[in-house]
């Protein structure tokens, strides 16, 4: 791709890939590690895209096996400190205090759960679109994201 196609794609999509890859990888640090990576991978290849949702899709699919790749190769459990900064909701003064306190629980959950929940109810993913970015089935799609619900709301009803 053109610098200038990259550049565009960047400015449209980084800040959506980097919350993506954050809810998938666990740290600010990787996350953004992850996102460059993609973009230095895009610049080396030729990619025609047919409309905007094509474009996003895409994206999120390197980023995915991005992570994915990440997580194996990384011989280290993933810690974070999830009252440290790079969990909080950006523009988080829109929030209310339940949003910021399931958030906080769906970044907790074990990555199965969480990543097909965020790309649903954070991105707006359908599950067929779940389903080609993470390379399961619709039903395992749908699955993963009752299951994860079912733990969040256990997790939530255990706090109050």
């Amino acid at each position: 791709m053109k610098n200038d196609d990259v550049i565009g794609l960047f400015d449209a999509y980084a800040d959506d890939l980097y919350r993506f890859a954050v809810s998938y990888v666990g740290t600010k640090h990787d996350a953004e590690d992850i996102v460059q990576d993609v973009f230095v991978k895009l610049l080396s290849k030729h990619v025609l895209f047919f409309d905007k949702k094509s474009e996003k899709s895409y994206l999120m699919s390197m980023i995915a096996n991005q992570c994915k790749d990440f997580l194996k190769a990384s011989a280290r459990k993933t810690s974070v400190d999830l009252e440290s900064a790079e969990w909080q909701l950006v523009g988080s003064d829109e929030f209310s205090e339940r949003d910021r306190d399931v958030f906080d629980e769906l970044m907790r959950l074990d990555h199965t759960y969480r990543t097909p929940i965020f790309l649903h109810y954070y991105e707006g993913y359908s599950y067929k679109e779940i389903s080609k970015i993470l390379k399961i089935s619709e039903s395992a799609a749908a699955m993963r994201i009752k299951r994860g619900k079912e733990q969040l709301r256990f997790r939530l009803e255990e706090e109050t």
